[in-house]
């Protein structure tokens, strides 16, 4: 306890440059170690390679959805983004293929063309609600009511263009379908101002 006891009276009795030396040493050895941890957090983003803000889904998107409230801009890394990775909510269309929860949105989730046959065209429809669950390569049958009710009496006697399809796409009341260009325009008028009843006429291809 002497010993102590003395070395506390020369800590007490010593000069005023080893107290500002011990405290110098003890500040450059905080700012190594504070360096240290940076240069590593450097290293490691370096790792990482430059980060690019694109759209990711915040929820699982349908087809025919207009997913514009429904993403958000998230940093990722440059060399694990997507080719045609979008930047931008603005200006977003109906989706031509489901998008699941978090996946980043690229030009192909909006593009008629995703999964179509050379020579045959992608349309975006709208379905009845009571429609049949189906997977892609569905072949099936379009029946378009147009500008009336197919529920309606008086249109037990319309007549009803038949179209065949194949699904590229589907959700609850929304579907991709690939169709013979000569039937887009029938088949969008049918979705837009009728009904498209579809029916599945076999097994997947």
């Amino acid at each position: 306890m002497a010993l102590i006891s003395q070395l506390g009276d020369l800590w007490r009795r010593r000069p005023n440059t080893v107290h500002w030396a011990a405290v110098g040493v003890v500040a450059l050895v905080a700012l190594v170690l504070v360096a240290g941890m940076a240069g590593r957090a450097r290293s490691a983003a370096a790792a990482w390679g430059t980060s690019v803000r694109v759209l990711a889904a915040q929820t699982s998107l349908a087809v025919g959805s207009s997913p514009a409230e429904h993403v958000d801009l998230v940093e990722v890394p440059a060399h694990l983004v997507p080719a045609g990775a979008l930047t931008s909510a603005i200006g977003l269309s109906e989706l031509t293929r489901a998008v699941p929860r978090g996946a980043l949105l690229t030009e192909l989730d909006f593009s008629p063309a995703s999964g179509v046959s050379p020579g045959r065209r992608g349309i975006g429809i709208s379905v009845v609600h009571h429609a049949p669950d189906v997977n892609p390569g569905t072949p099936v049958e379009l029946m378009l009511f147009a500008d009336i009710d197919p529920f309606d009496p008086d249109a037990s006697h319309a007549d009803v263009a038949r179209v065949p399809a194949f699904v590229l796409a589907s959700s609850r009341d929304r579907w991709l379908v690939e169709i013979e260009p000569v039937h887009l325009d029938p088949v969008a008028r049918a979705s837009a101002t009728g009904v498209v009843v579809p029916v599945v006429l076999s097994a997947d291809r």
